[in-house]
């Protein structure tokens, strides 16, 4: 697959199906990407995947490709008022994709000129020693690249941004590789397909949707972390020198709560799903509240230890940033916003974090959209990133 993510559109004005594949629920939105405005958000859909009582990937594959197909069939009833996309992006999060960021050192001893080819060639050598690392999650013949993408370059010992047609006997190359299974892939393609049919779908992982995004939106901040907190899971990105160094991914989010409320008072999953929303809206007696809130503390605290893992993980005995972003769904947003300034570590040299919730008053300034259609954060972050890489690639 080529080095860049989205191949060059046939139009400057086009419409777009996004596709937002999380842990939780599934979106969808047509946008209208034109040159010199912002892009239009036409129509939107989400959906919640079915709660899972106990995780099986199996059942849990069934149940996304069931919510997939229902939010794509409820977006094509609006065909007649839209058109059909000329393109589709797909963006993923966990635990749908592996995010690595691999470091390439190359020396050869006669000089070799560095082209597109032979950058993919160095990269896709690498890709067969990540198989091999990832077999123990991920059989090597269910690896499917879904993004690579090259983030820093020297050449002698130098960082150089154009390295094309340079000769060199020496190479220090940086590059984010995301990596799903083949069969998960292939389910939502043959989805898609189902309902709309273009040359190719474009996937990608999230976290690198959030930092381009980010970087853009706040183009002061060079050094943070980046936390996306979805159902079943939560990401850890840390930037640097405006740089995506490296994710991190943990087994906890929203449901991990659910859960545990579930398995300690003894009920089922849907009793235990409104009582952790009365919870967080302040509306559940003395009695009830202490029980919960008993739980919520529990929880907190293994998913403090884990993220704080997480962190000293990705500093790698660097000092942290102390500025953090991150997304998760509006509900829990009060939550671990307290629990986020809570996390401590020796690398933050005894500061608190600063931490920045991005929720849709701050990326929808950044897009427009029609009448009555839903303002989902998630589906503008995605929006901004293949905007920017759409017209990038109509330039070439």
């Amino acid at each position: 697959m080529p080095l860049s993510f989205f191949t060059k559109s046939s139009s400057n004005k086009a419409l777009t199906l996004l596709v937002d594949i999380g842990s939780a629920s599934i979106g969808a939105a047509y946008v209208r990407i034109e040159k010199g405005h912002t892009p239009q958000i036409v129509a939107s859909v989400r959906e919640d995947i079915p709660f899972q009582d106990a995780l099986s990937s199996q059942r849990f594959l069934i149940a996304m490709n069931r919510t997939l197909e229902s939010v794509l069939g409820s977006l094509q009833a609006t065909k007649k008022l839209h058109g059909a996309p000329v393109s589709i992006f797909c963006t993923l999060s966990s635990p749908w994709f592996i995010l690595k960021t691999r470091n390439l050192n190359i020396e050869r001893p006669i000089e070799f000129i560095v082209t597109e080819e032979t950058l993919e060639g160095f990269i896709n050598e690498d890709v067969e020693l990540l198989k091999t690392e990832l077999k123990e999650t991920l059989p090597p013949q269910d690896v499917r690249i879904i993004e690579k993408k090259i983030i820093q370059m020297k050449l002698n010992g130098y960082e150089i941004k154009n390295p094309y047609k340079q000769h060199t006997t020496r190479m220090e190359m940086s590059a984010t590789i995301a990596v799903s299974s083949d069969k998960v892939v292939k389910s939502i393609e043959r989805k898609i397909n189902k309902f709309f049919h273009v040359k190719e779908i474009h996937f990608g992982a999230f976290p690198v949707a959030a930092f381009n995004t980010i970087r853009d939106i706040f183009a002061t901040e060079k050094n943070f972390l980046f936390l996306d907190i979805t159902g079943e899971a939560t990401d850890v990105s840390r930037v640097a020198s405006d740089l995506l160094v490296g994710t991190i991914s943990f087994p906890y989010g929203k449901n991990f709560f659910i859960r545990e409320i579930s398995a300690r008072l003894r009920t089922v999953h849907a009793e235990a799903v409104s009582l952790f929303a009365m919870y967080l809206r302040g509306e559940l007696d003395e009695t009830r509240r202490v029980q919960i809130e008993s739980v919520v503390k529990f929880v907190n605290d293994k998913w403090l230890a884990r993220f704080e893992k997480a962190i000293s993980t990705l500093a790698q005995k660097e000092a942290l940033p102390g500025k953090i972003f991150f997304t998760t769904d509006t509900d829990i947003e009060p939550l671990f916003s307290k629990l986020i300034v809570q996390a401590k570590s020796e690398l933050l040299m005894g500061a608190s974090f600063d931490v920045q919730y991005l929720d849709q008053l701050i990326v929808s300034n950044f897009v427009s959209f029609d009448a009555e259609v839903t303002r989902d954060p998630f589906i503008v972050v995605e929006a901004l990133l293949a905007e920017k890489l759409t017209i990038q690639q109509t330039k070439k």
